[in-house]
């Protein structure tokens, strides 16, 4: 028994006109033309390196927030750090760690990004060739610039317990130290420079111990 061809094994010049499938299937011949002409093997090896590591479904399972680019200097730092647990839980590739992060991205930072992942693709060759690396570096640039990060060092250069407890304290330490680098270079820099903040009674408490 022959089996009856179907529209997309004809030929397009025995595509009858006027006929909505064989239309359609004509269509279909000219798309399926295209990509076979026009997939390149860098987007082609992005396509395989997809199929491993996490889906896309699974990563959003962690309800991991958008972006929009309004939040403070801190909370960019946070959101960054969330994205990369979860990266590391779902055990997503680096493709998948750079297009999934670049897809939450909202507003007028996501405009930006469309702007600069133009500029690598022409600069690398592909968005397959953008690390999370090379995108965390694009992003600090673009949510840190200069006179921010040097506002946090002031802010860290200042920072006292006051009302805060000891561990909302520590966890502002942590936060605005890493804007600050080289004013707690050392392990006794960073002890020295939280006890100074911490408030007199605890700091006097502290100072006995000789920590």
């Amino acid at each position: 028994m022959v089996r009856p061809r179907r529209p997309t094994d004809v030929p397009e010049d025995e595509l009858p006109r006027g006929d909505g499938n064989y239309a359609m299937a004509r269509a279909l011949n000219r798309m399926t033309e295209f990509l076979q002409q026009n997939f390149r093997p860098q987007q082609r090896e992005q396509y395989r390196a997809m199929q491993a590591g996490c889906t896309y479904e699974r990563f959003l399972a962690h309800r991991t927030p958008a972006f929009s680019g309004e939040e403070d200097p801190l909370r960019a730092r946070r959101w960054i750090q969330d994205l990369e647990r979860t990266f590391e839980v779902c055990g997503c590739t680096e493709a998948q760690r750079v297009l999934y992060g670049s897809y939450m991205l909202q507003g007028d930072v996501a405009n930006w990004w469309e702007t600069k992942r133009s500029l690598l693709e022409m600069e690398l060759g592909s968005l397959a060739a953008v690390s999370w690396q090379r995108f965390r570096k694009e992003f600090d640039d673009r949510v840190f610039p200069v006179s921010v990060r040097r506002q946090m060092a002031r802010e860290f250069n200042n920072l006292v317990q006051g009302d805060m407890t000891v561990e909302q304290y520590a966890r502002k330490f942590m936060e605005l130290g890493r804007f600050a680098l080289h004013l707690i270079a050392t392990e006794e820099m960073r002890a020295k420079r939280f006890q100074e903040g911490l408030r007199p009674q605890i700091r006097r408490q502290v100072a006995c111990l000789e920590i």
